[in-house]
């Protein structure tokens, strides 16, 4: 049972993680500020896969 919570403890805490970037990320394109590097929902992540669906997407509408 400790192994669970502590799993998900773990999966909150990244959650967080995520929720507080997006809620930067949105007061900063309000603001008309300069948006922060996007970030993973797993830190160390690169973030190269999302980049390339964004330029997918950016090729298609084109």
């Amino acid at each position: 049972m400790k192994i669970i919570n502590l799993l998900l403890g773990l999966v909150l805490l990244l959650l967080l993680r995520k929720l507080i970037w997006c809620l930067r990320w949105l007061w900063c394109y309000y603001h008309g500020r300069e948006t922060p590097e996007n970030i993973s929902f797993l830190p160390h992540q690169s973030g190269d896969v999302f980049k390339g669906h964004m330029r997918k997407r950016d090729d298609e509408e084109e």
